[in-house]
């Protein structure tokens, strides 16, 4: 019989957080560890508990029996936590920065207007740029700014704030007609993908149509904002940002293909903390100030 002294929460949380993510790389990021850490902290707990979580596959974990038998109580002590988390935070007399989750053409925009926030709120701020959705119930984030996939499950309060146009940008002398076959024209794009639709694709695809030829491919924002100043080639922007650009030209308009909807999410239990509600309002009336320059109208 195991006691529950024997049991260390920080090792089922590694198993919660492995278990979620499906490989040790990621778990690891995550929990802001080291893989060999969190591997230690596996090994403590299948050891106390007498066999293996995980099965070692290719390129992923999978749960063994006694991996599943054990998950949803590992699920409920992680929402324990969690609501106990969020309920200190409510009582705390010092005040912890505000964490807003966000992608990097949203983080972007937020670092553009950040000294209007840090006016407007009071508060200290947080901005985590990342694709990754990270999640509100488990206190990753205070506030997540998503663009258009909104999870339905979860015990979150929602906002549509704007919609957010992105279309090709280029340095005004590259080029001097794009009305009509482009000739080879250089087109920095995205992460290959035969994914459609998708911001990648639709490139790809104008590039192919316009004769043009992709001459790189970069990942973030940041990296395609100096290739294209540094007239490298013509690429995809956020139009709140390519239209900041005074060197920059649009080389066509905005597609309706490639407007999203940007919706802020926080947690029921910490929309009422008086930072996170501050920021809340803050991101509102920014957004709606900016929703022409964000639509790219």
């Amino acid at each position: 019989m195991i006691d529950d002294g024997d049991l260390d929460w920080e090792d089922i949380r590694a198993f919660l957080a492995t278990a979620r993510c499906g490989s040790l790389t990621g778990a690891a990021q995550r929990l802001r560890l080291s893989p060999p850490t969190l591997g230690r902290r596996l090994k403590r707990l299948e050891d106390r508990l007498g066999g293996p979580l995980f099965d070692r596959l290719p390129n992923r974990l999978e749960l063994t029996a006694l991996g599943r038998s054990v998950l949803d109580s590992a699920a409920a002590m992680g929402d324990a936590a969690a609501a106990f988390a969020r309920q200190a935070d409510r009582l705390a007399t010092t005040a912890q920065p505000v964490r807003v989750t966000a992608t990097t053409s949203v983080s972007a925009f937020l670092t553009l207007h950040l000294p209007t926030l840090l006016a407007d709120t009071g508060a200290d701020l947080t901005i985590l740029s990342t694709r990754n959705a990270l999640n509100l119930a488990q206190r990753e984030a205070d506030i997540a700014l998503r663009m258009d996939r909104v999870p339905a499950e979860g015990d979150l309060v929602t906002r549509r704030l704007a919609r957010f146009g992105f279309t090709l940008y280029a340095v005004r002398d590259l080029r001097a007609d794009w009305s009509g076959r482009w000739d080879g024209a250089p087109v920095v794009g995205l992460p290959e993908t035969r994914r459609r639709p998708s911001q990648s694709g639709w490139v790809d695809d104008m590039a192919r149509e316009r004769g043009a030829r992709v001459v790189a491919r970069l990942s973030e924002l940041p990296m395609r904002l100096d290739a294209v100043r540094r007239g490298l080639g013509t690429t995809l922007l956020p139009c709140v940002l390519g239209d900041a650009e005074s060197t920059l030209v649009r080389v066509v308009d905005p597609p309706a293909a490639l407007t999203e909807d940007v919706h802020l999410l926080v947690h029921r239990d910490r929309r009422d903390a008086p930072a996170v509600a501050a920021v809340v309002e803050a991101l509102v009336r920014l957004f709606r100030r900016h929703a022409d320059a964000l639509a790219g109208n």
